[in-house]
């Protein structure tokens, strides 16, 4: 059954080519379907303010639709007429994913620009140990949605070979930057939409000296973050030192935490955009999710909770060496992490030049153009 909903997928996506396209009309998907953020987002909005596309957000979420739709934008649900049609005819399609955003069959034609979602300091797709052991059709699946990609968009130069060495491919590299880091330096309008506007107000109103991020990315197994933190010693740690933490999990490694026992921690749920709030934090904590280097881009302090360094390293395993770019205390035990904490507090200018190393590293652009950046070369690639 599986191999026939493939090979039905498969033959539609080819028959899909043959429908005509429209070069002004550019659809979008983020995380699955499922949630208005990312890339994605940033990138939609900046095309409907500027208007020389038509833009068409994709969802699965009927609530997604609806209050796109109140707010003045096109949206559609997936499986809508309205929505497959608007991917059939669509002549550039954003993803932020591995087509999980959106279905692949409807997309035949179009130019499909893979906006990515981080740096790849650890290894994805094709390179990452898990993927062998995936089923031969899923495998099989992934290739050939891997080659569909024709541009991928890049923060850096540097790290084409990267992406090109995942996907087993070599489209298009655009360095253009990352959409989502716009809103690190100022407020982008519909930032809001699909956000909880009591919870951003909540957190506006912190009294606290310090704001600090917490996000942990995702673990397999065992190793989940939470079962690492003493959540009761930190609440208190950070009441002494006049600070208070925002702590957001992986959606998948969300533990059962009620938040309502903290003073000083708030936790916020999987749908949280973090990047307009970047804007008031003053320090993050994080391990290996590269969030942390768009974080550099406010030259702020950065400390890394990596208590299951060794396991990580075998399983997925990094592109890159960590101890280059990690610019800030690495902590690898619960009293360390407190100590790290302190460290950011006392002397949050201590790491500034390695900051600046690994930002260079990261980021060709440094600005809050990157949407621009990415709006200008799909115009080109789709002949307008």
């Amino acid at each position: 059954m599986a191999l026939l909903r493939e090979a039905c997928s498969l033959l539609a996506h080819r028959l899909a080519r043959f429908v005509p396209r429209e070069d002004s009309l550019w659809v979008f998907g983020s995380r699955g379907g499922e949630r208005f953020e990312g890339n994605a987002k940033y990138l939609f909005l900046n095309v409907a303010r500027e208007g020389d596309a038509r833009p068409v957000w994709i969802s699965k979420r009927e609530e997604t639709v609806a209050e796109l739709r109140a707010n003045g934008f096109d949206a559609h649900r997936a499986d809508s007429l309205r929505g497959r049609m608007a991917m059939l005819r669509a002549g550039v399609v954003f993803v932020t994913g591995t087509m999980t955003d959106m279905p692949l069959w409807p997309t035949g034609g179009a130019y499909l620009i893979q906006l990515w979602h981080g740096v790849p300091l650890k290894r994805i797709a094709t390179d990452a140990p898990s993927f062998a052991a995936f089923p031969l059709l899923e495998r099989l699946r992934l290739r050939y949605t891997y080659h569909q990609f024709d541009a991928l968009t890049l923060t850096a130069a540097g790290f084409a070979d990267s992406f090109r060495s995942a996907f087993r491919i070599d489209p298009d590299f655009p360095v253009t930057g990352y959409p989502r880091n716009d809103a690190l330096a100022r407020e982008v309008p519909g930032e809001r939409i699909r956000q909880d506007d009591d919870l951003l107000d909540a957190i506006a109103d912190i009294d606290a000296d310090r704001l600090v991020a917490y996000l942990p990315t995702y673990r397999e197994g065992e190793c989940a973050p939470a079962e690492h933190v003493d959540f009761e010693r930190l609440d208190a740690f950070l009441a002494d030192h006049d600070a208070a933490m925002l702590v957001k999990f992986h959606p998948f490694n969300e533990p059962d935490v009620d938040g309502e026992r903290f003073d000083s921690l708030r936790f916020l749920p999987a749908e949280f955009d973090v990047y307009p709030t970047f804007r008031e934090v003053d320090a993050l904590v994080t391990d290996y999710s590269s969030v942390y280097f768009d974080y550099l881009l406010l030259d702020r302090p950065v400390a890394f909770y990596a208590y299951d360094r060794e396991e990580y390293a075998e399983r997925p395993g990094f592109n890159l060496d960590y101890d280059e770019v990690t610019p800030g205390p690495v902590a690898e035990t619960f009293e360390e992490l407190l100590d790290a904490l302190e460290e950011l507090f006392e002397s949050p200018e201590a790491h500034t030049e390695e900051r600046e190393r690994v930002r260079r590293l990261a980021f060709d652009h440094a600005d809050d153009r990157a949407a621009e950046r990415v709006r200008t070369f799909a115009r080109v690639l789709s002949g307008r």
